[in-house]
């Protein structure tokens, strides 16, 4: 799988540099995380629109590989604005900031100001903005810039004219989708190993891993068993090539279907648009439902799922979280309805919001 990935870069690699392109799409885009894909092809699908060509580029790998040097760039969405990513922009770039935008960024680093480069990106960069309003304040105050705005995730934009009429579609498969994730761990065997990095990240997590796991593990064959004598379908529909393991280890036993892993967006969204119920763990599963329609139990294991959450108007008692799990509440089998008005104003809002970074980054100003 690994290897596949990393030809389907290199591929991606060659085009760029063989066809050409006018503007890099720059994040975590190394494929094996389909919301990561996503974030990038949401503002591939409007430099589309708009008839710029564009090509998406690794921010990993950004200074190791020979990607496509353009003039213009947009680095797009997600949690990518740490030190060690933003160094490889001001090596790339060299100082041409008025032809950058960081467009959807989440800031989770310190002493960014221990970099002159870095704060020289941050403060000059033509567009700046953030995934939720507590990381533009921050930015606010490190910058001094008054212009830094947030808006929901850069995904609510994807397949938008799509997902709205998937929404209107009231019969769906009797089907449950299957969304899991090695919970802040890695996978050995058939067990899960603790990232010692989350030992400080997030403590209360760590020093009751186990029981973290067991519960989820537990809670989610419940819910699989409970669908299945309702007579549902249940398949898993993994976001990582870990999602896809998890999902073995977890199902074992039961009579469910094991997808693979994809790094296509587009045909997950369509597979997970049939669906009539999903549990959804990973955070671009989550919106990946909600912009569907679908019925969603959701599974807050990461601090932006339970924002998401609340931002819809749910409180926490309505959705569980690894807190909870660690603490030894079980999965509460409840399944939310997103308010399908908010829904379309969040797409409307991110798709405005890329449009115009986009018209920004490519003003005369920033062309001469």
């Amino acid at each position: 799988m690994l290897l596949f990935v990393r030809i389907k870069q290199v591929v991606r690699l060659l085009t760029q540099r063989i066809t050409g392109i006018k503007i890099a799409i720059i994040g975590g885009y190394h494929g094996v995380n389909l919301g990561d894909m996503a974030l990038g092809y949401s503002v591939k699908e409007i430099l589309n629109k708009k008839g710029i060509k564009s090509g998406l580029q690794t921010i990993y790998s950004l200074n190791n590989y020979p990607w496509a040097k353009t003039k213009f760039a947009i680095i797009g969405g997600g949690a990518i604005g740490y030190k060690q990513s933003l160094i490889k922009v001001t090596n790339r770039y060299n100082s041409n900031w008025n032809n950058i935008a960081l467009l959807g960024v989440d800031y989770n680093d310190s002493n960014y100001e221990q970099s002159d480069e870095i704060m020289e990106l941050l403060k000059k960069s033509s567009w700046l903005s953030c995934r939720n309003e507590k990381q533009s304040i921050l930015m606010q105050k490190l910058t001094g810039r008054e212009d830094i705005i947030y808006h929901p995730d850069l995904v609510f934009s994807y397949k938008k004219d799509f997902c709205k009429k998937q929404r209107e579609i009231n019969s769906k498969k009797k089907t449950l989708l299957i969304n899991v994730v090695p919970l802040y761990g890695t996978i050995k065997g058939e067990s899960l190993i603790p990232n010692i990095q989350y030992k400080e990240e997030r403590p209360e997590l760590y020093e009751s891993y186990n029981e973290m796991i067991k519960n989820y593990i537990e809670g989610v064959r419940l819910i699989i068993k409970d669908a299945l004598a309702n007579g549902y379908k249940v398949e898993s529909m993994p976001f990582t090539p870990g999602d896809a393991d998890m999902a073995r280890i977890i199902g074992k036993g039961l009579k469910m279907k094991h997808n693979n892993y994809s790094d296509n967006p587009f045909k997950i969204l369509k597979k997970m648009a049939s669906a009539e119920k999903i549990f959804a763990t990973r955070y671009h599963a989550t919106i990946f439902g909600i912009k569907l329609g679908t019925q969603i139990m959701p599974m807050a294991y990461a601090k932006k799922n339970e924002l998401l959450l609340e931002e819809f108007g749910f409180i926490t008692e309505q959705f569980i979280t690894s807190k909870d799990l660690a603490n030894g509440i079980t999965l509460s089998g409840k399944y939310l309805h997103f308010n399908t008005d908010i829904v379309e104003k969040w797409e409307n809002n991110c798709f405005d919001v890329i449009n115009k970074c986009v018209d920004i980054v490519l003003s005369k100003k920033n062309a001469s």
